[in-house]
């Protein structure tokens, strides 16, 4: 309110953007960090110590908590009260997430039920709003998904619950001949509440991981482990990464084996030897929805972690550290229609025939139902999420090198963005995606209207809003400069974007996507 009513006196401006101590972003739109103007000065929120869970109502089966709680902690107090999040929200990556975060970035799992947002579980809200008054929403999920911050500064929430479930988890792992004839047979045959599938094209694999409820008194212990492998092998992980990357000719096979070990690495872990049930298949797991559906890097990869790191990006010291953090990983996700799914998968595949060895990614697919909130992922349709993060090395990305088949990625993140409209996960896009080839405005159509009428209701003075979203608004690409595509700032339109030893080329299948190849010897085509 102080700061609202001072522009209006006195015409100095702010930026008032909400966070928390250890909060790591891939983009500025929650940067507390001022407009290149001088005359805009920059107040950052640290929301850190409002993670308390404030009030359970067994009566209408709410909880009331402050928005600075992790998702994951939100489980673990909920599992201490017999209860569990209604639905089926499995996010692996939303456990160090805090719930005003995951709520305002949209940010999901996969259901196939119902909502894979926590939003639509929301009963009310309190939000502070860009004029000081603080506003009590009455259908909160409607306002605040999506919203990323711009109304507002969310202090709590009161969301429904239920009581605690037990599930159980099958992993399937095939060929990929006919993969999307074969996830249509699990939606509509197995009665599955979600689903989540890992697609290693280059082996020509999948794994999906079926969910379904089960018996509470089924024995079972079970842990999402996804994010966190043998800690032996992620202490040799960056040395490899930076070896396959050095290894331009593929001639080692460094990130075959990566990848070959990573899909059979089990995605859940086991308390005990002897919590489970020796008639469970040896492909099912089952545990505590609470336990099974989030997982974060909390347990190893910290801040203190990072400051570990010897000079040049070695070998994380803790043992006990993540896949997110033993090397550089990148992401990557964009959301389609879930109708284009299909002819998605046959570009993807014609792309991917150019790689002559393995990726550095591998893709994963979840899938969001419908929303109403206009800047949701899924606003306005039923999405499939894919995610095309990346694993490089913080050697070579310090010396400015591209990583292995960069071309094949951007080529098809450009053609997921543009083709079909592919909308960036707000919580993990990029800059150069936010500001990429195909404007992210247009991707929402009328919603992103919407949204702004929204916005000058609950923020007239514009204190919310950082420079990235009005780059945004007024449709502006990413600024280009030398080596700007090596440093993964911009998609390139010319050969001095790509750094050294690389040009900007047309795309093998898609040649209106310019994208960053290694530079050819043309002497040797010389007559």
């Amino acid at each position: 309110m102080a700061l609202y009513r001072d522009q209006q006196v006195t015409g100095q401006k702010y930026l008032v953007r909400a966070t928390n101590q250890g909060f790591v972003s891939h983009n500025n739109l929650s940067c507390p960090c001022a407009d290149a103007r001088s005359d805009v000065r920059a107040v950052a929120l640290d929301m850190s110590a409002m993670n308390k869970v404030l009030e359970f109502n067994d009566d209408r089966e709410t909880v009331t908590v402050q928005a600075g709680i992790t998702f994951e902690a939100l489980e673990r107090t909920l599992l201490d009260y017999d209860m569990s999040l209604p639905g089926v929200v499995v996010a692996p990556q939303l456990g160090s997430m805090t719930v005003g975060a995951a709520i305002v970035t949209s940010a999901h799992g996969s259901s196939l039920v119902g909502p894979a947002t926590i939003a639509p579980f929301l009963q009310s809200a309190l939000m502070v709003d860009g004029t000081g008054d603080v506003r009590l929403l009455d259908t909160p999920g409607e306002v605040l998904e999506g919203s990323l911050g711009l109304l507002g500064v969310v202090t709590e929430v009161t969301m429904y619950v239920q009581r605690k479930k037990k599930m159980a988890v099958r992993q399937i792992q095939s060929e990929d001949f006919d993969l999307v004839a074969d996830l249509r047979d699990i939606i509509d045959n197995s009665e599955a509440l979600s689903l989540d599938v890992m697609w290693n094209p280059t082996a020509g694999m999948y794994q999906a991981r079926v969910w379904h409820f089960t018996d509470v008194a089924s024995r079972g212990e079970a842990r999402n482990a996804q994010l966190q492998p043998p800690a032996d092998w992620l202490l040799q992980l960056p040395e490899r990464v930076h070896r396959d990357q050095l290894d331009l000719m593929d001639r080692e096979g460094h990130m075959c084996e990566v990848i070959g070990e990573m899909s059979h690495f089990p995605a859940f872990s086991h308390v005990s030897a002897q919590d489970k049930d020796e008639t469970v298949p040896q492909d099912t797991a089952i545990g505590w929805l609470n336990h099974m559906a989030s997982a974060s890097c909390a347990g190893g990869a910290t801040a203190a972690t990072a400051a570990s790191r010897p000079p040049h990006g070695g070998p994380l010291a803790a043992a006990g550290s993540c896949l997110l953090s033993a090397a550089k990983w990148t992401p990557y996700e964009l959301a389609i229609n879930s109708q284009d799914f299909s002819a998605w998968l046959a570009d993807a595949r014609a792309i991917l025939r150019h790689a002559r060895g393995c990726p550095p990614f591998v893709l994963n697919f979840r899938f969001v139902g419908e929303s109403d909130a206009p800047l949701a992922l899924s606003s306005g349709r039923q999405v499939v999420a894919i995610e095309l993060s990346t694993l490089s090395s913080h050697k070579a990305n310090e010396q400015g090198l591209h990583f292995k088949f960069a071309r094949l990625h951007e080529e098809i993140v450009q053609m997921t963005l543009c083709k079909y409209s592919g909308r960036p996960q707000w919580a993990f896009a990029t800059n150069r995606l936010l500001l990429g080839p195909c404007p992210v405005r247009d991707l929402y159509g009328a919603s992103f209207d919407q949204f702004l009428d929204q916005r000058v209701l609950y923020d007239p003075a514009g204190l919310f809003t950082p420079p990235l979203f009005n780059d945004i608004v007024e449709r502006r690409v990413a600024p280009h400069s030398t080596g700007c595509a090596a440093r993964l700032e911009c998609f390139c339109t010319a050969d001095e974007h790509c750094g050294p030893h690389h040009e900007c080329v047309p795309g093998y299948e898609f040649p209106e996507y310019k994208v960053c190849a290694p530079a050819t010897d043309k002497s040797k085509h010389e007559l």
